[in-house]
């Protein structure tokens, strides 16, 4: 059984705390909205009320002084632990791998198509920092993952698949070398609600280097359980 270095749950815990810094920023972004719906000013968009009339009636005519900057908007968190490694793809790998890490997915405003009943699918940005460890040696692992999802606006039901990229701080464990410090990242997950914000999913990974450091590395499968909470 693979063993988790103490380096690692050190990583996990800054990473932690940048995307608990992250999500208050959200939190403080969201409010600032909220206000301008109900009429005040905020520092990103103000509005001009102006009466016209036409045919013995008036109306309200708003105009945008200043357009409101198109931005990512944080959509969940998650915690996310290997349960298995299991080869699916490419070559059996001769050592034993397991990862944990935080992910956190985002919402691409100009991306998402949904019907009025609330499910449809979207453009979405997966990133993620943690720990891959094997034959006793433990990596620092980043990965930046854009996703086809499948699934309900509010991000409770999803099922979704991408490919991006990964940077491991070594690449070699034991006996297996990855090849170098990118690597490829295949994914595809499903996630249900759990209670009220919570959800729990799981969430397939691969890593490889698609040969591009030659014909005689091997990557890794990696089977994960997430528990996310929704914003």
């Amino acid at each position: 059984m693979v063993k988790i270095d103490k380096s690692s749950y050190i990583v996990l815990y800054v990473v932690a705390l940048f995307l608990v810094w992250t999500a208050d920023t959200q939190a403080a972004s969201l409010y600032e909205r909220s206000i301008a719906v109900v009429g005040y000013d905020t520092p990103t968009t103000t509005y001009t009320t102006k009466k016209a009339a036409t045919q013995e009636r008036s109306f309200d005519l708003f105009e945008h002084d200043k357009q409101v900057p198109i931005k990512l908007s944080m959509l969940s968190v998650s915690i996310r632990v290997n349960f298995s490694n299991t080869d699916v793809l490419g070559d059996a790998a001769p050592e034993e791998f397991g990862e944990c890490d935080v992910a956190a997915n985002f919402r691409l405003p100009w991306a998402s198509w949904y019907s009025q009943s609330g499910w449809g699918s979207e453009i979405r940005l997966m990133t993620s920092a943690g720990a891959l460890y094997g034959a006793g040696d433990t990596a620092l692992v980043i990965s930046l993952i854009p996703l086809l999802t499948f699934g309900s606006q509010d991000g409770s039901f999803t099922l979704d698949m991408g490919a991006g990229g990964a940077l491991l701080s070594r690449h070699t464990f034991g006996t297996q070398d990855y090849g170098g410090y990118f690597q490829f990242a295949l994914t595809a997950g499903v996630s249900i609600p759990l209670f009220k914000q919570l959800g729990v999913g799981y969430r397939y990974l691969h890593y490889s280097d698609a040969a591009i450091y030659g014909p005689h590395h091997t990557g890794a499968d990696l089977h994960m359980l997430e528990l996310n909470y929704r914003f």
